[in-house]
């Protein structure tokens, strides 16, 4: 505070202030030149250090540079941006000419407006000019329609965000050349086997136009092939009715069915005309039990296989929950369809995600049939062994299976697809044969032979 009473501290104060806070330099310029300080007598009692120092001399008495610890940058208005946009916008137009179109006063003359658009003679052109393309459609003028073009729709090539299914498809149809070569289909996976035929003779009749083929697609079948384009005859052909989905092959040929099927009846040619019919039908009904003999077999092999259905679980009050029922060889999975906006309060109209092992798995029925295409399905499976550690081979706890240990799930699917579930269901029961099963088989027949001995015993 003593400071304050001395006149050569506070002129070097302020001298100092102005000139650190002026971010112009004009501060600088204007009290850099003289200095006031030494023009001011002192006396013997001012005790303020470099009074009589001299500026230009000694450098070091020059108060330091202020500098910042870190650069702080302005970000750029709006009005300077919009000024840059404006000059380069300016810059852009310096090469474009508008020119103002005006209607002139002066009238012309015909003559003078021929001078402007003269006519051109036109009489040395051909006046029966015929292009190539009419020259095509006058060739052919009822040229046929190409009776697989309603297949095409179902290219995968075409569509967008649909699930897709590629095949390798050996036509043997062609020649021997061309037959080794398969051909990529890209068909969307909700078509049935049906609709990849139709596309397969589609894209066959424009890749290959000089190969004849039949105008029904029932006339072929899809068989499963080899690699090589060796087909595998000793599986049936794939189902029309089914969806390509269910099929993961990576190689099929398609075939005339009367090619497959003529040597066949050939060898069983009748003997006598009386007999010729009765002949015919044995051989057809040899045939078709030949037929659903390899299908089922087909049906077993692909079973372990990994398939997702949609359908709905009863719970004890009958309520319908939406669920994704997802079967394998190892396991059966049960996850809820989550919708966004659930506003239900109730309990029982919610249903928890669960898995159930195959081994715990030991039936799987069909408990109704409805008028409306629809059929109710039960899965039971044994409660114990979700909760122990035992396997099929170990004996239960208490040394024979109780009714009760056995639990049951009822759900509701359309009647094609739940007769599906159980028999793929069922062919994988079949494969694994675990001692759970074969006690659940015991016992219901053993309650079934009680209640039959019941009703049969004496009054």
């Amino acid at each position: 505070m003593a400071l304050y009473d001395s006149k050569h501290w506070l002129l070097s104060h302020i001298r100092n202030s102005f000139i650190s806070s002026d971010d112009t330099g004009i501060s600088e310029v204007v009290m850099g030149g003289d200095n006031l300080l030494q023009t001011i007598s002192t006396s013997k009692y001012d005790t303020y250090p470099g009074i009589e120092d001299n500026e230009e001399e000694d450098e070091i008495t020059e108060s330091l540079d202020i500098h910042t610890e870190f650069v702080v940058r302005r970000q750029r208005s709006h009005t300077s941006v919009q000024l840059e946009r404006l000059q380069r916008n300016m810059m852009k137009s310096a090469n474009v000419r508008h020119v103002k179109w005006e209607l002139t006063p002066v009238s012309l003359t015909d003559e003078e407006k021929a001078e402007l658009f003269p006519k051109k003679d036109i009489s040395n052109q051909k006046k029966n000019y015929i292009s190539e393309l009419s020259k095509l459609l006058k060739a052919c003028p009822y040229l046929p329609l190409n009776p697989f073009r309603e297949y095409s729709k179902y290219d995968g090539n075409t569509q967008l965000g649909e699930a897709t299914r590629k095949y390798g498809i050996f036509i043997t149809m062609l020649n021997l050349e061309r037959r080794n070569y398969p051909m990529q289909v890209s068909i969307i996976a909700t078509a049935k086997v049906h609709d990849l035929i139709g596309l397969v003779c589609w894209k066959c009749t424009i890749e290959y136009p000089d190969c004849t083929l039949k105008d029904s697609v029932n006339c072929y079948a899809l068989y499963i092939a080899e690699d090589d384009g060796e087909v595998d005859f000793d599986f049936p052909y794939l189902d029309s009715r089914e969806t390509v989905a269910k099929f993961g092959f990576g190689f099929l040929a398609i075939v005339e069915r009367d090619s497959k099927l003529a040597p066949a009846i050939s060898n069983h040619s009748p003997t006598s005309q009386d007999g010729n019919s009765v002949l015919s039908d044995n051989i057809s009904t040899k045939a078709q039990q030949q037929l659903e003999g390899e299908l089922n077999k087909l049906l077993a092999i692909e079973a372990p296989l990994y398939q997702l259905y949609n359908v709905n679980i009863l719970n004890k009050v009958r309520a319908k929950i939406e669920i994704h029922l997802g079967i394998s060889g190892q396991k059966i999975e049960l996850d809820p369809v989550v919708k966004q906006r659930s506003t239900s309060k109730f309990s029982w109209t919610k249903q928890k995600p669960a898995t159930y092992d195959m081994d715990c798995v030991v039936a799987c029925d069909l408990t109704e049939t409805k008028s409306n295409n629809r059929a109710v399905l039960r899965l039971v499976y044994d409660s114990t062994a979700l909760s122990s550690s035992i396997g099929d081979s170990a004996p239960s706890q208490q040394g024979t299976a109780v009714w009760r240990n056995f639990k049951h799930h009822d759900f509701e699917a359309e009647q094609k697809v739940a007769e599906d579930i159980v028999q793929k269901i069922n062919n994988i029961l079949e494969l694994r044969c675990s001692v759970r099963r074969q006690e659940y088989i015991s016992l219901r027949e053993r309650k079934s032979h009680r209640r039959r001995s019941f009703h049969l015993g004496p009054r």
